[in-house]
């Protein structure tokens, strides 16, 4: 029997594998397109939903890509904290740091509070805030395992911040020139709102080399901010009921515990740079095959229900970060 459900498992894990290959080499071999802009992360998750609601997929997948979806998730959450050192915030100046923090506390509290206005779960909500505010996909899968076990809110949720971010990607910069911002505020606009890290480099290189490296500041100063959050956040929603209507226990998952211990260890220890690159190419790939589980786990009949709602509240969402960021450069 457990020779059996180990076989599964297998199974399962390199079917999902199997789509993380597809979406990567399509990522990767097709410079300059829509391939490309959306990236290995997006494409995994549409390739998933497209394979996951024929009925060509045996049955005896299902438990390797529930494997994936957890376990594989787990597992690349807790090794971002290697790619994170909190000495870089330092580098952005006492100044800019509350104005990041505000920008991203409104931001997730207008996914939280403005969301079932729209018709959007406040948990929902908070997955579309957290991606828009702090970086992307990765944010959303750090989030997802605390307060949701909807898969077709997680899948939404990444498509729509990487749909957002893909397009502020091409409007930025000719906004940035078109109202003659210097590097640093073209830095600032570009590196503290767009979602993706490759999308907000990309952004602020657009502008200028100077506006690049101040964007690439800026963005690994919110990227830095996941660990905060998504504990706060997770003790927030963790807050349930206990079948007997008393408040259950909190309890922090383990792969956010080792995620901080393992951000501190890089941020006071001086590791291997050969190690510390060997680690995000695992964790890249270990992220590309954990959504390619959840994108084969998401329905259309889903994706139809709250699609179109969660579009409008991250467009929301996003315009804030954009209007809130050029209030701060023309009038502070």
């Amino acid at each position: 029997m457990n020779k059996s459900i180990n076989t599964s498992i297998l199974w399962g894990i390199i079917y999902v594998s199997v789509i993380a290959v597809i979406a990567y080499f399509l990522d990767k071999f097709f410079p300059n397109t829509i391939l490309d802009s959306l990236g290995a992360v997006t494409l995994a998750i549409i390739i998933g939903i497209a394979l996951g609601n024929t009925p060509w997929i045996p049955s005896s997948f299902e438990a390797g890509v529930k494997f994936s979806e957890k376990k594989i998730l787990a597992a690349a959450i807790a090794l971002m904290g290697l790619q994170l050192n909190i000495t870089q915030l330092g580098e952005l100046g006492l100044a800019i740091i509350p104005v990041i923090v505000i920008m991203m506390a409104v931001s997730i509290s207008i996914g939280i509070f403005l969301g079932p206005k729209m018709g959007v779960r406040k948990n929902f909500g908070a997955l579309l805030g957290i991606g828009n505010a702090v970086c992307g996909s990765s944010a959303i899968a750090a989030l997802a395992p605390l307060v949701t076990d909807k898969k077709e809110e997680i899948g939404i949720s990444v498509g729509v911040v990487n749909l957002l971010g893909t397009v502020g990607l091409f409007i930025l910069p000719p906004l940035a020139i078109a109202l003659q911002l210097d590097d640093a505020n073209s830095g600032l606009l570009t590196g503290g709102s767009l979602q993706a890290v490759g999308h907000a480099v990309a952004a602020g290189l657009s502008v200028s080399p100077e506006a690049g490296e101040i964007a690439t500041l800026i963005k690994m100063g919110r990227v830095l901010m996941l660990g905060p959050a998504v504990i706060i956040l997770g003790l927030v929603f963790g807050k349930g009921q206990s079948e007997n209507g008393k408040k259950a226990k909190v309890n922090l998952p383990g792969f956010i515990i080792v995620f901080t211990v393992l951000m501190l260890l890089n941020s006071f220890v001086d590791l291997p740079k050969e190690f510390l690159s060997t680690v995000k190419t695992i964790d890249k790939w270990l992220l590309i095959i954990a959504m390619a589980a959840i994108g084969n786990r998401i329905l259309f009949k889903d994706l139809k229900a709250q699609g179109p709602k969660a579009l409008l509240l991250g467009i929301i969402i996003f315009i804030f970060q954009l209007a809130f960021l050029l209030g701060y450069i023309y009038l502070i």
